[in-house]
């Protein structure tokens, strides 16, 4: 069956309104829920270009981007959100299919591999109103869509509670840090303040040509800004690979790096960072910081505390970007080498739990598809 024949496209403009409203973009999106921390508020005139985009309670959002599995079903609270033209909007035909086993078949790796083959484009691929059209699904009758949701809304719970452990264990990390360093900015401790361009080299990365497809195969994985997540510490695993071809014309980075996200569709998504515990390559939205002077724990969560000051002086209504000569000119608290190893040792320490009920959450996730 075509997808379109399941579903109708719908979305609207947002009607002019007083005040702000919160305006999710596709980077503000985690796979399954909304990141608040990457949420703006804007108002009606001031709004970014791509804030042009509301449905209503029970349709189906789902970013447009190849490679992602974004994807949200609205309720009465999120259907308020103004979101960006970056993702569509469905609602399920009744009596073909749920608005539930939509969400969930959106999400699913079957879908994935339907958007990524018929998405196009040079430098961001995505899915277009034609390539939904191409787009061929299976789905079970009703009452299997009653028992397969029931099947997955209890192993969603279980991997939101995962997911509340891994939250619960980040916020440790960042008050053990103010507790030692204090608020890197006001820099209470009196500690050195270097700019991070004297203390890291700062590597910019880069697309190679698309019309090139001798550098794209399976030697090297190619990260983009949705593999750094906010409450992940390292980037997670990429759609997409480079060629050994590809690497030469390309930038990467060895294991110990940190990635920034330095351009995106919304300044609420700059500043979002990751550590590299691999080697790899990196597109031309990302900076790559290598630490000279830092441990490489200690400026992940530095950096990670400091996403204010990264960007306060970036324009909120436009298109965020982050620019290496900027970035480079920030300046950040210097410890002695041996508090930031001691610090270190304790991040070190608390991603060891981390990593135990990543595993659990990885063994849910695997069977949470349709």
């Amino acid at each position: 069956m075509k997808f379109t024949n399941c579903v109708t496209l719908v979305g609207s403009k947002p009607k002019r309104y007083e005040g702000t409203k919160r305006y999710v973009s596709t980077g503000a999106l985690a796979v399954d829920h909304i990141d608040e921390e990457s949420v703006e508020l804007v108002g009606y005139e001031d709004r970014p270009s791509r804030a042009d985009l509301t449905a209503e309670s029970g349709d189906v959002l789902f970013a447009k981007m190849a490679d992602t599995k974004k994807t949200i079903l609205l309720d009465k609270e999120n259907a308020e959100n103004i979101y960006s033209t970056g993702f569509f909007a469905v609602r399920a035909k009744p009596g073909m299919i749920t608005a539930e086993c939509l969400y969930y078949l959106l999400t699913s790796d079957v879908f994935l591999r339907q958007k990524n083959k018929h998405s196009s484009g040079a430098t961001q691929r995505a899915i277009t109103n034609k390539g939904l059209e191409a787009i061929d699904i299976s789905i079970p009758n009703l009452d299997e869509q009653t028992r397969l949701v029931a099947k997955l809304d209890a192993l969603s719970k279980v991997i939101k509670s995962r997911e509340q452990q891994l939250a619960e264990l980040d916020n440790l990390i960042k008050a053990r840090f103010v507790e030692l360093f204090g608020d890197s900015k006001v820099n209470p401790y009196g500690f050195n303040k270097v700019r991070l361009e004297d203390s890291c080299e700062i590597v910019t990365g880069n697309t190679p040509s698309r019309t090139v497809n001798d550098y794209y195969g399976d030697y090297i994985e190619w990260i983009k800004t949705d593999n750094i997540m906010a409450e992940m510490m390292y980037p997670t695993r990429a759609t997409e690979s480079l060629s050994e071809v590809g690497l030469k014309v390309g930038r990467y980075v060895e294991k110990g790096a940190i990635l920034m996200a330095c351009i995106a569709g919304s300044v609420a998504s700059i500043g979002k960072v990751c550590i590299t515990d691999r080697q790899v390559a990196f597109n031309q939205q990302i900076n790559a910081i290598v630490p000279k002077k830092y441990n490489a724990l200690f400026l992940y969560v530095l950096l990670q505390t400091s996403k204010d000051y990264l960007v306060e002086e970036l324009n909120m209504a436009l298109k965020g970007i982050l620019s290496k000569s900027k970035l480079g000119e920030k300046t950040f608290i210097l410890p002695p080498m041996d508090q930031q190893n001691a610090f270190a040792a304790f991040v070190a320490q608390i991603d060891k739990s981390k990593v135990v009920v990543q595993k659990a959450l990885s063994k849910n996730v695997q069977y949470f598809t349709i």
